[in-house]
């Protein structure tokens, strides 16, 4: 049995939910509500210690991390097997799920100053202070004291800003070789940035691909239309929460051209 604890709107739990989707593995979900802070219960920290979602439980075994879990779900079942044969692309496959832990960090402060900010900073002081102290990692608390205090103004932003522009002109020249990151094949490659572009569109930053890079802009049109994406989304964010965040984004990073050089 496949139990999966995951966030809703966490782009490392739509990774996972895609690829069980791609795969067409029945699960068991187990939600954990981020903005809550119940990834920093104790219950939950038996689960993963460094509270963070998804965790995968197979049968009572405990998987971590969201690309280490996609690749596990993939030698599951033969249905539609999303790693390549050949071991350099193997390799190539993985070498994007690293790539990803950037992206992560990356849309994590785009996140975090922007519509997450505004969930944060609708909390008490003392509130605040409760979920800082609960995080486990003090370098993450500075960070994110840092971007809800300053929001765009945040040095983070610029930095994550040209990672993911670096991510777009990454795309684009993998996908010189064909429709897909692997050539001529959706892979398993493709579903582990996917959730990373579907976080950006959401915040309303597409311009990041759409004004420069013409072969990610056509990559993420092709994946926006698998089935995959809507059943790893639609069950847990609808359309007014998307253009809620959407607007806030688009406040947040477009409005006075301040960051007109990535978008």
């Amino acid at each position: 049995m496949l139990t999966l604890y995951h966030g809703a709107n966490s782009v490392c739990s739509i990774k996972v939910r895609l690829v069980l989707d791609e795969k067409q593995l029945d699960w068991t979900g187990r939600h954990i509500d981020l903005p809550k802070g119940e990834q920093f219960s104790e219950a939950f920290r038996d689960i993963n210690p460094r509270s963070i979602v998804p965790v995968l439980d197979h049968d009572g075994r405990l998987i971590h991390e969201s690309s280490v879990i996609c690749e596990y779900l993939d030698g599951l079942s033969a249905h539609n097997p999303l790693m390549p044969a050949a071991p350099v692309d193997c390799a190539r496959t993985r070498t994007w799920g690293v790539y990803t832990l950037e992206y992560h960090d990356s849309v994590n402060t785009l996140t975090f100053s922007s519509y997450q900010r505004q969930m944060l900073l609708a909390k008490s002081p003392e509130d605040l202070e409760v979920r800082w102290q609960s995080i486990p990692d003090p370098i993450k608390v500075r960070k994110l004291k840092d971007l809800v205090a300053n929001g765009a103004d945040s040095d983070y932003v610029p930095v994550a800003l040209g990672k993911l522009a670096r991510m777009c002109a990454e795309m684009d020249a993998a996908l010189a070789h064909g429709d897909w990151l692997m050539g001529d094949q959706y892979s398993l490659a493709d579903a582990l940035v996917t959730p990373y572009f579907y976080r950006i569109d959401c915040i309303g930053l597409s311009g990041l691909w759409e004004t420069r890079y013409p072969r990610t802009t056509a990559w993420f049109a092709r994946v926006s239309q698998r089935p995959s994406l809507a059943a790893a989304t639609a069950p847990w964010l609808d359309e007014n929460e998307i253009e809620r965040i959407r607007a806030i984004g688009t406040d947040t990073f477009v409005a006075g051209g301040r960051f007109s050089d990535y978008l």
